[in-house]
């Protein structure tokens, strides 16, 4: 659940910063953000608090909840909404990965990260350190591929996508990216995909073009296949045929996604 509402969060942050106004006016916009912040106390706090066992953890995130309330209420400026979310987003992503971390050392329906192969160690260590809510992301897909229960793979597809999104946006923010001489928005784009977030740090490191071109490939068909699981269609005469196809999918999604990240994180096996 928290893994929505930071989706959510992250889109409505990028919104509100990409207007041209100095207050924040737009009613709908406004409401969007009510929405938000309601959502957080009706649907996740709860499940939250239950799952860590304590509630002053929340005390900062609540506070944060509740001054965008204020902040809807009123004409205030936008510089004061994004900051608030800014902040918002990276409280909330440190929470996902305790909440996470609490049930992983539990286990999930006899599940749990204890059987972790190196690589998958090296990477969520290196995630850790440096990129937290992409930790949280890629930690939950594989507790999502461990649980043989499920019912749907969307989600799951999408973590191991979100991990290596945040982690191209970290070490290559659009700003940067942007600024190289000779860059294009790519068609139909506000701003740089994940293909050229990742040309963009594997050539400032004077890595081989067949390297960086692999890369790209591998970025390409994580978009594809991610994009292939979440739309498809599931019927009941053919859910469990589905069901096991998207899971296979999924793994295939996340050979690519860990094949990039050791390569972005210069992990050494």
């Amino acid at each position: 659940m928290l893994g929505d509402l930071l989706e959510r969060l992250s889109t409505l942050q990028a919104k509100i910063r990409r207007g041209k106004s100095v207050n924040l006016n737009d009613r709908e916009t406004r409401d969007s953000v009510v929405e938000l912040a309601t959502s957080y106390f009706s649907d996740c706090r709860e499940g939250v608090a239950n799952t860590i066992g304590q509630t002053d953890t929340l005390l900062p995130i609540d506070a944060l909840c509740q001054d965008l309330l204020r902040l809807s209420q009123g004409n205030n400026s936008r510089k004061a909404y994004v900051k608030a979310l800014g902040t918002l987003r990276k409280e909330l992503a440190e929470l996902n990965v305790a909440c996470l971390s609490r049930v992983s050392s539990k286990g999930i329906s006899g599940t749990s990260l204890s059987d972790l192969s190196k690589a998958e160690e090296l990477i969520l260590r290196t995630l850790d350190d440096y990129v937290p809510s992409a930790a949280a992301s890629y930690r939950q897909g594989i507790l999502d591929l461990q649980a043989h229960n499920r019912l749907s793979y969307r989600g799951t597809a999408s973590e191991f996508r979100e991990a290596l999104r945040e982690t191209l946006d970290h070490l290559a923010p659009d700003v940067q990216v942007m600024k190289q001489p000779g860059y294009k928005l790519e068609q139909s784009q506000t701003k740089p995909t994940m293909k050229q977030k990742v040309r963009f740090v594997l050539s400032s490191r004077e890595r081989r073009k067949t390297q960086t071109e692999s890369a790209e490939k591998s970025v390409d068909l994580v978009e594809s296949l991610t994009g292939d699981v979440t739309r498809a269609v599931y019927n009941r005469a053919s859910l469990a045929t589905h069901v096991e196809s998207a899971r296979t999918e999924v793994h295939r999604i996340k050979r690519y996604v860990d094949t990039v990240l050791f390569d972005l994180l210069e992990i050494s096996g």
